[in-house]
């Protein structure tokens, strides 16, 4: 394949648009593009839209945007035209001579890849974490790397047909985009193309899932790879890891989870524990993810807006300790709430539940504490400072995404941080 002697028709106006466009128009390769809800017809390999018609036939290749579903009516159509459909991810390891690394799994993918990327770079690998952390693709190609490491989703996993990598690993599964792919049996399926074609594939050994060559997991406040143990390295509270006589601070089980998940990675790449955890002890905090934002005499407000699904809010109260009151709520998504009804009846003193989803949760999670109903986060936030006490843990761990009324996880975090920064401002 030629990329720059090639076409390309771009099906889908975002993100992979905006990646793809841009290298197209700096490159002077051919492209189109359209948005599906422009389609007014398509028959005989013609796609005719209001102000135009577009032939199939006139390009080498097609690019569909993963957020479209494959059994959109028009993507069926383009796959029932035999058109060879591509993705960025393909067209660069057309191009780049770097090593991949693949990360995949339902949450902490973000962390991952740019953690991996930072403890590569300290360790004297030069790489760059790119893909669906919001870091175009295409910027791998302007300089050198050692080591691309790629965070993908599921859904660009489903348009995927010739991935290839160094190293590929799964970080965890849990009910999620199930609306999508209809199963969890079918949703890991879509993960486990991530390991079609590379040298070592790593899996969390919660999966169940007998495929990997490498099991890595946390249990009994140790880090196992391939039911080994890490020598000298224990797990103290969710708060700390001691390794030998060093201490290295930890923001809760889902750093644990990530930090062993990378071990498993960079010890494939002669990358000492000790190194390792050094590097580890600069990272950069993401934000939104048990991200602490205030402390109000004894209350402390943290945001965990990027919580989207049941498991990422189970992980967040596994790691705090103390009186939480905990925001849920946004996105109606098909899939069960009931692994948290116990760890919220013991963790947590009052529920407030919002957004188009409350009482699905409501009488999914059927929980004895005391539950509030509320229309938003904005209300939420102003029940809390007539109601909170002192000692009080304030959480936004909502379970879901909010597009009703946030373009994204950001945005709810954020405004999140912005309706506590008035409250706290004020009560200063």
């Amino acid at each position: 394949m030629n990329v720059y002697k090639s076409s390309f028709l771009i099906i889908g106006k975002g993100v992979t648009y905006d990646y793809c466009s841009e290298f197209f128009n700096n490159n002077s390769i051919i492209y189109d593009s359209l948005d599906t809800n422009d389609a007014v017809n398509f028959t005989d390999g013609i796609i005719y839209l209001n102000d135009r018609r577009i032939n199939l036939a006139e390009f080498d290749y097609v690019i569909i945007s993963p957020g479209i579903p494959k059994n959109n009516s028009f993507i069926k159509y383009i796959e029932a035209q035999k058109c060879k459909i591509i993705t960025d991810i393909e067209i660069i390891q057309n191009l780049s001579q770097s090593k991949f690394i693949i990360v995949t799994g339902t949450n902490g993918k973000t962390s991952t890849v740019n953690l991996l990327a930072d403890i590569l770079n300290d360790n004297q690998k030069k790489a760059l974490a790119c893909g669906n952390n919001g870091v175009s693709v295409f910027k791998s190609l302007e300089n050198s790397y050692d080591f691309i490491v790629l965070e993908l989703s599921s859904y660009q996993l489903e348009y995927i047909n010739n991935l290839k990598s160094e190293i590929a690993i799964i970080l965890n599964l849990s009910q999620d985009h199930i609306e999508r792919h209809l199963s969890l049996e079918n949703y890991l399926k879509t993960k486990l193309k991530a390991f079609k074609n590379t040298k070592y594939s790593i899996m969390n050994k919660n999966i169940n899932a007998n495929c990997a060559d490498i099991l890595f997991e946390v249990k009994c406040n140790q880090f196992f790879i391939n039911e080994k143990a890490i020598k000298n390295l224990s797990v103290h509270n969710y708060e700390y890891i001691k390794y030998l006589e060093n201490i290295y601070s930890i923001n809760g089980k889902h750093e644990l989870d990530n930090l062993c998940a990378c071990i498993s990675v960079l010890h494939l790449l002669d990358i000492s524990t000790e190194n390792i955890l050094n590097s580890f002890a600069k990272r950069t905090q993401l934000s939104h993810r048990l991200e602490k934002l205030y402390s109000l005499g004894s209350n402390i407000f943290i945001n965990d807006s990027k919580s989207t699904n049941a498991h990422s809010t189970f992980t967040a109260l596994e790691s705090i300790d103390g009186n939480i009151i905990l925001i849920m709520g946004g996105d109606h998504k098909e899939i069960s709430y009931k692994s948290l009804t116990n760890i919220i009846n013991d963790k947590v003193k009052l529920l407030i539940l919002i957004g188009d989803n409350k009482n699905y949760l409501k009488n999914d999670l059927s929980v004895n504490i005391e539950t509030i109903i509320l229309d938003d986060l904005e209300s939420a936030v102003n029940y809390i400072f007539s109601v909170m006490n002192s000692g009080d843990i304030i959480l936004l761990s909502p379970g879901t995404s909010s597009f009703y009324s946030y373009s994204n996880y950001k945005k709810r975090g954020n405004h999140f941080k912005e309706l506590i920064g008035s409250h706290v401002s004020r009560k200063n």
